[in-house]
């Protein structure tokens, strides 16, 4: 079978050519800056000659971070338009579907190994890695993702959401100080404008302009040149900013909380799983107790979130991955 996977995000394009039939067994991957193409057609025309693929595709998955909606799909972070019409005249082929990148991320779970997840929280019943699942993944990168994982008897549907562009909804007095801060400048306040790369950078500069933390010259200089979230995320692992070290715990009682909400809403499921890239690089800070302590204040529904296991996706790339799975299973489905 030959495919064509991807994962299109805000800030990375990961593409990937897999033929596994009885001749040859090839993957070629390729990681493509986002904001330098003028659109994903570019990338995947670079893509396909520079591995020299000629011939027609038996099918094509793109996982993409925005809604799909009738074969198309607008990126929440990028300029871009995709639609699986344009997608199938150019790869040669109608196999082409388009799916929100936190379903993707969903294929690949019932795949993943033990040692490509880290336990945040055991649960009362921890079901076999192997057992079947409804679950909720939940992922803070460029943006912030959901989905939802249920099977369907002989396999799996991952549904898709945007919550993401839900509103915050503050659950301690800083919280409530943070949403008063943002709504004069933004109007609706969303949990992805805090759960993102940029979101770590806002509460940073909450935590500056009214809490009145006192910013290191060294680490605003640092900014200028790297990744905000970067910066901040290291020097908090690493203690050696009491700035950096408030605004990752902000980011974690919040992501707990948001966490929690967007599992009530699909409650009862039987596991809860975290991806995206900013999760793997905070692994540690999500591995103490302010994580779970946000997810499971809530209320009336305490034991029940307590009940639950919850698992950090240490996979690199698990929305390709299941980009590929997918791929396999709409070429059974269509043939």
């Amino acid at each position: 079978m030959r495919i064509l996977a991807g994962d299109i995000g805000g800030t990375n394009t990961r593409l990937a050519f897999i033929q596994d039939d009885t001749s040859a067994h090839l993957r070629y991957e390729k990681i493509y800056a986002s904001a330098d193409y003028s659109s994903l057609i570019s990338i995947i025309e670079d893509f396909l000659s520079l591995y020299e693929i000629q011939e027609p595709l038996d099918a094509c998955c793109l996982a993409v971070a925005g809604p799909v909606i009738s074969g198309c799909a607008a990126l929440t972070n990028l300029p871009w338009k995709v639609c699986e019409q344009e997608l199938a005249t150019l790869l040669q082929t109608q196999r082409v579907t388009l799916i929100n990148d936190l379903v993707a991320a969903a294929y690949a779970i019932p795949d993943l190994k033990a040692d490509e997840l880290l336990v945040l929280q055991e649960g009362n019943n921890k079901p076999a890695l192997d057992a079947r699942r409804d679950a909720v993944i939940v992922a803070a990168g460029t943006g912030l993702g959901a989905s939802h994982l249920v099977w369907q008897g002989d396999h799996y549907q991952a549904f898709s959401s945007e919550a993401g562009h839900a509103g915050f909804a503050p659950q301690t007095k800083v919280q409530r100080q943070l949403l008063a801060w943002m709504q004069p400048q933004h109007g609706h306040v969303s949990a992805e404008m805090l759960l993102s790369g940029t979101g770590l950078h806002t509460i940073y500069r909450f935590h500056v302009e009214v809490m009145g933390l006192p910013e290191s010259e060294g680490v605003r200089a640092f900014m200028r040149t790297t990744d905000p979230a970067s910066v901040i995320t290291r020097h908090a692992l690493a203690a050696s900013d009491e700035l950096c070290v408030q605004t990752v715990n902000c980011f974690i009682e919040i992501y707990g909380s948001v966490t929690a909400d967007i599992t009530l809403h699909y409650y009862p499921v039987n596991a809860v799983y975290l991806a995206g890239g900013i999760a793997q690089k905070i692994k540690t800070a999500l591995a103490c107790p302010a994580f779970i302590h946000a997810f499971t204040n809530k209320g009336p529904m305490h034991d029940n979130l307590q009940g639950l296991p919850v698992y950090l996706v240490l996979a690199a790339h698990p929305g390709l991955e299941g980009a590929i799975v997918h791929a396999r299973q709409f070429y059974l489905q269509v043939r």
